[in-house]
């Protein structure tokens, strides 16, 4: 059985190297849930994402951090969608 880490790490992998939209959002939805767990179903999307980066590559720079974030959150939603989306869809 995989570990937890292993997971997480094959999931982000899956979001890194996304080739559409959807594949992306789908595999962000996925990390939100693992790392933040039955909390990121009460999150818009972009915030799960922003807490999993705080999560999974904190800074104690704050600069690097928001940059860090603005990153991850572009990773996972792509092209920006003006519609805001929950963590997991249903």
């Amino acid at each position: 059985m995989a570990s937890h880490a292993q997971v997480v790490d094959a999931c982000y992998d899956r979001l890194l190297f996304a080739k559409t939209a959807a594949q992306a959002r789908a595999a962000a939805s996925h990390l939100a849930l693992l790392v933040l767990g039955d909390s990121a179903l009460e999150l818009p999307l972009d915030e799960a994402l922003r807490e999993c980066c705080r999560e999974l590559r904190p800074s104690s720079d704050p600069v690097e951090q928001e940059r860090f974030e603005a990153e991850f959150v572009e990773l996972g939603i792509w092209p920006a969608s003006k519609v805001p989306e929950r963590a997991v869809a249903a």
